[in-house]
């Protein structure tokens, strides 16, 4: 199942709030956005391991906006500009969650 189909409306209004977004005839791009990262950032944590897998952990929702916003505010840009290839913040978050796995499926 897709980000965006395990999301809450409620929770898909907070992140267009995070993306500043007030329209909605994107709304289809920002969903096809959020699941491709979602997407990413599970195989980043852990390729055994879906969305679905990750829709308790604050940490995981807040990754997804992050990314989700710099795919959203950089696309359509050429080559020749300077990007990251994850947003502020996200690679500790992918750390963090990558050692709590581990950590608990090494401890039970």
């Amino acid at each position: 199942m897709n980000y965006s189909e395990l999301i809450s409306k409620e929770q898909y209004e907070q992140i267009k709030i995070y993306l500043k977004v007030d329209i909605d005839y994107e709304d289809d791009l920002i969903k096809e956005m959020l699941d491709a990262v979602a997407l990413e950032l599970v195989d980043a944590i852990d390729t055994s391991k879906t969305p679905a897998d990750f829709m308790e952990e604050p940490r995981y929702h807040l990754a997804v906006k992050k990314q989700a916003k710099e795919e959203y505010e950089h696309r359509g840009l050429s080559a020749d500009t300077m990007r990251y290839s994850l947003a502020n913040g996200v690679e500790n978050i992918i750390h963090q969650l990558r050692v709590k796995g581990v950590t608990m499926d090494d401890n039970p």
